[in-house]
Order: structure tokens, then sequence, then C-alpha cells
């Protein structure tokens, strides 16, 4: 195999239409752009990722000391609780996470269109979305992103690759079954406003 023509130091192992002959996978990478390369098995249109953990957010502590907020996320929380129960509380935390994401992605990041990787994600963002515009619709958009956030990071940190965060928000938040009203363990009723 011949070397590079555009390094001089590497093989060259892939066919470049910028270049007679084969370049180097790292070469290939480093002058890949979009206006030379499109069509190319080789060109993928990069998108950047989104950086959830630098969204503004209530801390833990916050969360704890205030009532108001904890009426605030458990009503985000409970929707996820009866979503889960109308499931069959089959979900994994990874879902309850991904729709807290995207539920981010409309509120912080404005994205229109909201795309779904698979129908339960669907429907559990609308779910939960439905939620927020009626329980928290007299709320700050603010506020909403900041207790969002709060509860991903919380859900990120409680979940180990199974149901350990929904165990937590079954225990103790419960599922809601009304506005500020929800249903706890062992037939224990709770209403917040």
């Amino acid at each position: 195999m011949a070397k590079c023509p555009v390094c001089n130091s590497r093989k060259g192992k892939r066919k470049c239409q910028l270049v007679e002959g084969m370049i180097c996978s790292l070469c290939c990478g480093q002058t890949r752009n979009k206006e030379t390369c499109e069509g190319c098995i080789f060109y993928k249109e990069t998108v950047p990722k989104k950086k959830y953990n630098e969204i503004p957010l209530y801390s833990p502590r916050h969360m704890e000391t205030s009532f108001q907020l904890q009426d605030y996320s458990n009503a985000i929380e409970g929707s996820l609780c009866a979503f889960d129960n109308e499931t069959g509380n089959q979900i994994k935390d990874e879902v309850a996470i991904r729709i807290l994401e995207l539920l981010l992605d409309k509120y912080y990041f404005k994205e229109e269109i909201i795309e779904f990787s698979d129908k339960i994600i669907e429907q559990g963002f609308n779910q939960v979305k439905e939620v927020i515009e009626t329980d928290l619709s007299d709320i700050p958009e603010e506020e909403v992103v900041k207790i969002l956030a709060v509860i991903r990071f919380v859900a990120k940190r409680r979940a180990r690759g199974g149901r350990d965060y929904f165990s937590i928000i079954h225990s103790y938040v419960g599922e809601r079954v009304g506005k500020g009203m929800r249903i706890l363990p062992k037939g224990l009723f709770s209403n917040s406003q």
C-alpha cells in the first residue's frame, strides 16, 4: 500500500475524492468537511452534543428546603410514576432520563421539533409535558427548566442500569392522579395543594 499523500507517513487505506490515491483515516478525519466530502461513505454530519450538565438547576439541598419546589417536582415525578404504572412498571431509568432530556430540549434549548427514538419515550414525554402545562402553568419557564434539570441530575445519580430511580420515586413521590394529588405506596394519599 502506498503512503498517504496528505501526511506522507501512514498507509493510505481510504479512497478520497479530494486527492489522488488513498489517504489514511487520520487525514481523512482532519480534512473532512461538508462542501467537499458530502456523499462520501466516511462523511457524517456532526451534531453538537447538548450539555445537559451545564443547564442551570436548583441544588438538591435547595429543593429539600422548599415545599413549593417539592410540589412542582412531585408533579413531574408523579407523572413519571403514573406513566410507569400505565406501562406495567417495566420501563428502565434510562427512559425517564431521556424523557427529562427531551423536555429540556423543548424548554431550555427551545427546540420546536422533538424527535423520538421510540413510541414509549414519545408517550412519556407527552404525558409529562401535559402535566407541566397544566400543573405548572403559573410558574416561569426558567423555573421549570431548573426543576427538570435537578430531577434529571438526581435520576442520573440514582440510576444503576435498572429501575433504581423509579423505585425511589414510587416510594417517596407516588403516582400523580390529578392536579396536586398523588397516591403513595400502600394506598396512602397525598394532597399537596
